[in-house]
């Protein structure tokens, strides 16, 4: 008759292997939970790369599709048939003789022309462009008697128009134009757009003859708007704009790079002869589209596991100092005003 004996306890063998099991199923927890971690960090990254990416291109798509558009008849700035009274009419700001300009970079800190000094710490490297045209509101002139000398009395407009004093705007007919500063303080509430020599801010109006009578005409805000990267508060490298006289403001975060070229067209058939760089165009009423190459960099680091990824800008492959993931996005614009 065979004795059975309860079992009282483990074996320090049996305690070791059980030990071993649950450090090598701790071990394949946490892998999984990190492999996860990781795939979701960087889905995410490229989830944000591509809806900047996205974002950035519309908002400068936007913006050089209009360029060149000057109201009824979209007739160009850049064909002379306007009047500007303005005291500094070539000053940056003002200058809507030229609707679009860029500068490249051609060096760290270098850009051909050089930058306005108003566009602060840009990021060096990338190339910076600005467009010129009209903006909101576009309001009916009801009455403009002309006055002595022609076109110096005050335009009226509709009430509630939106227009403030010293606003840069420009009334056009469809035939001419001309561009000056609003001088009086209520120009919303009473509908009328004074536009007397001088000013309370700048530029001011060297005269208030603006040469014809506008009745029945459009008058439009005109707006100056550049374009460059520079770093945002927490480093970041993003996509900035400075309208007119106006503080810089962060558009897009992530956007590392901006590469521009300029087809030109040297014949007058509205089709591109060549692609240059800015400071290689020499006449800018000649540019009838744009190339544009965006760098959308990652916010996170150390997303890259095989080290550094490179990328492909404009034919040549860059290999970036970190592990955060780029795209870049490439797009071809035709400057609809400046093509039949």
């Amino acid at each position: 008759m065979s004795t059975l004996k309860n079992q009282k306890g483990l074996s320090l063998i049996e305690l070791m292997v059980s030990l071993l099991i649950g450090l090598i199923i701790i071990t394949a927890v946490i892998e999984v939970f990190l492999s996860s971690r990781q795939v979701y960090r960087v889905q995410t990254a490229r989830a944000h790369i591509q809806e900047n990416g996205r974002y950035a291109m519309h908002v400068l798509t936007d913006e050089l599709l209009n360029v060149g558009y000057q109201g009824c008849g979209s007739f160009q700035v850049d064909d002379g048939d306007v009047t500007n009274t303005l005291n500094t009419p070539n000053n940056f700001a003002w200058n809507f003789s030229r609707p679009i300009q860029g500068a490249e970079a051609t060096g760290p800190n270098l850009w051909a022309p050089s930058l306005d000094p108003g566009l602060t710490v840009p990021v060096g490297g990338s190339d910076v462009i600005t467009v010129r045209s009209i903006s909101q509101p576009e309001v009916l002139v009801t009455n403009h008697p002309g006055g002595t000398p022609p076109g110096s009395a005050v335009i009226m407009v509709p009430s509630g128009n939106l227009f403030e004093q010293s606003d840069i705007v420009m009334v056009t007919d469809c035939e001419s134009a001309a561009i000056f500063q609003i001088t009086n303080a209520n120009p919303s509430t009473s509908g009328n757009l004074v536009h007397n020599t001088g000013g309370a801010t700048s530029p001011g109006n060297s005269t208030k003859e603006l040469g014809k009578n506008y009745t029945g005409g459009w008058v439009s805000r005109l707006m100056t708007k550049s374009f460059y990267v520079r770093n945002n508060a927490d480093g970041i490298p993003a996509l900035y704009t400075k309208q007119s006289t106006n503080n810089v403001q962060e558009l897009i975060s992530g956007v590392e790079s901006l590469q521009l070229q300029y087809g030109v067209d040297t014949d007058g058939d509205s089709s591109v002869d060549n692609y240059l760089t800015a400071n290689a165009v020499a006449d800018w009423s000649q540019v009838v589209s744009i190339s544009i190459d965006l760098v959308i960099v990652s916010e996170e680091d150390n997303l890259s596991v095989d080290g550094p990824q490179n990328y492909v800008l404009g034919g040549t492959t860059v290999t970036p100092t970190d592990r955060r993931l780029r795209s870049v996005f490439s797009k071809t614009i035709t400057l609809r005003n400046r093509v039949p």
